[in-house]
């Protein structure tokens, strides 16, 4: 085959498209195929070199005594051959390093030690590196990849399952980090431990990945396998992994991770060194502001259902930083109508939960017109109860006509669901404020809406159900909506008054694309005025505000 002008050694085959590749531009890419994209597998000390600061990976545990515990014959043989063509003690490799000067405990599995097999030696040295961080107050990033436990070892393999996990609960328990990077493959007995038990659970494109391999299923239940199964992408889209890395942003999305999962109980105050933000409206803002004509009950409810009103991912970017969204309820899928995620204000890292019903046609169909599902409520219950692991302050945008109501979601339990996001959110030792930014619409509103502070901005509604459903149900008449809405007291001015919210948020005469900013921006400034009043409180007296609020309806 005619390989151009360098020599064959020069060049690499792919495993994806099977092209040969030059291979010095594959390394300058990081082992990625420049022609298809595909991912190479990455040997040990070539992943250290892209996530850790140069010369300060500090390896541990090299020198453990191995033992054949089953006397399984020929693997002792078996084990000093792959030691010698690797350079490699074992499957893993775990130690101590710096990412951009924050320090961490990396393991790192090789798929080309017995297909990074976990027997007994592999389970003892990540359980050590994870006691060890514990020890040290260390998050510990894991590189997995696995063809699952190691038959030589049998039952004893088994049992690193349980105890690599042991140590995971021990670590988070001192609220520590722990996140595992799914490399490809990550099978068997690694993805039904480690691998799947972290904090955030992140994987490179197209690996593969589950519990029992492809070849397994096959032979075991003699099931056609449909195109793309257990691929990153396909956990993804079912909800088991919060998502996709790809390498050129390795090490910034790992110092990114560290940093914000760094915050202390009753530090919320931001910290930012940057000039303060001083919120100025324009004159045409002002002037819209003051001489906008007051709405009514039924004229705000239209507002707020129009696709091309603001939605949380219009005033997100201006009021956070580095938003980064986090996918899935770990158990069935990731449910558009909700988005959570990780971000940082002036410095202080916050989690964010949203409602998002969409800009368009098929965007509305996918996010399922802002009507979470089940595994909506409880993606977002995930993330809030990882912000109170961590010490995160939490800031809910709620837009929702309600929790879609059919089949499907009562065959996962839409009220459970609902009613467990009530009781967890009730007890949360972190600061929760919760803004409505245009429909909240009955429980399926309140589910993301236990806050320490409840605000409203001045044209969204907020209901026991629609005006539609409130007519058809009392008066037996759904065309009675307009007459029902001016009743219901659904307005932000009317729940001001009732002291259901504590605050109105002023859309400087109306949200549309050019008043977002300014709305955003007078957000933010409360936002670090919220956060601010916390600092220094203890987790059990902000849950126990929040109860009293509560309390006092």
């Amino acid at each position: 085959m005619q390989l151009g002008k360098g020599k064959e050694e020069d060049y690499i085959k792919c495993p994806k498209c099977g092209k040969m590749i030059e291979k010095s531009r594959v390394i300058k890419k990081k082992y990625v195929c420049y022609e298809c994209g595909g991912y190479f597998r990455v040997r040990t000390n070539n992943r250290i070199r892209m996530v850790a600061d140069l010369n300060t990976f500090e390896p541990w545990f090299e020198d453990m005594p191995v033992s054949n515990p089953l006397s399984y014959e020929g693997y002792e043989e078996k084990l000093e051959e792959t030691r010698a063509k690797t350079g490699l003690k074992e499957a893993v490799t775990v130690g101590k390093c710096k990412v951009f000067g924050e320090e961490a405990v990396l393991g790192v599995c090789d798929a080309r030690f017995m297909m990074a097999s976990m027997g007994h030696v592999v389970g003892e040295k990540i359980t050590r590196a994870i006691e060890k961080a514990t020890q040290l107050k260390l998050p510990v990033f894991l590189f997995c990849c696995s063809g699952g436990a190691r038959m030589q070892e049998g039952i004893v393999s088994l049992m690193q399952m349980a105890k690599t996990s042991a140590a995971i609960k021990k670590h988070g328990d001192a609220g520590l980090l722990y996140c595992s990077i799914l490399t490809d493959p990550t099978t068997g007995g690694v993805t039904a431990s480690f691998a799947m038990l972290g904090d955030i659970i992140m994987a490179e494109p197209g690996a593969l990945i589950g519990f029992a391999g492809p070849r397994v299923i096959k032979q075991t239940i003699g099931q056609e396998l449909p195109e793309g199964f257990q691929t990153a992408e396909f956990l993804v889209e079912h909800g088991i992994i919060d998502g996709i890395v790809k390498r050129e942003n390795l090490k910034k999305t790992i110092y990114f991770l560290i940093k914000t999962h760094q915050c202390k109980e009753g530090n919320y105050a931001a910290y930012s060194d940057n000039v303060d933000f001083h919120f100025e409206l324009s004159e045409t803002l002002k002037e819209r502001s003051w001489y906008a004509l007051p709405r009514t009950a039924w004229e705000k409810v239209k507002a707020v259902r129009t696709v091309d009103r603001p939605s949380a991912s219009d005033y997100i970017p201006h009021i956070f930083d580095f938003f980064v969204e986090a996918h899935g309820d770990r158990s069935f899928k990731d449910d558009g109508a909700i988005v959570g995620g990780l971000a940082f204000i002036d410095g202080q890292p916050v989690t964010i939960i949203s409602d998002e019903k969409g800009k368009d046609f098929k965007e509305c169909q996918n996010r399922n017109f802002g009507m979470p599902m089940p595994e909506g409520y409880r993606k977002a219950l995930r993330l809030m109860k990882q912000a109170e692991k961590f010490n995160r302050p939490i800031i809910s945008f709620v837009n929702t006509p309600g929790a879609f109501c059919g089949i499907e979601a009562e065959e996962r339990g839409q009220g459970e669901a609902i009613a467990r996001n009530l009781l967890e959110m009730s007890g949360l030792k972190v600061p929760v404020l919760c803004i409505l930014i245009g429909e909240g619409g009955s429980g399926g509103a309140l589910a993301t809406a236990v806050g320490n502070e409840v605000w409203m901005m001045e044209n969204a509604t907020y209901s026991i159900l629609s005006p539609e459903g409130f007519a058809s149900i009392l008066w037996k008449d759904s065309n009675r909506a307009k007459e029902a809405s001016e009743v219901m007291n659904i307005t932000a001015q009317d729940l001001k008054r009732l002291g259901i919210i504590e605050k109105i948020i002023p859309e400087f005469g109306g949200a549309d694309r050019k008043t977002k900013e300014a709305i955003a921006g007078y957000m933010k400034e409360n936002i670090k005025t919220f956060l601010e009043k916390y600092d220094g409180k203890t987790g059990a007296e902000i849950a126990e505000e929040r109860y009293q609020r509560f309390r006092e309806y």
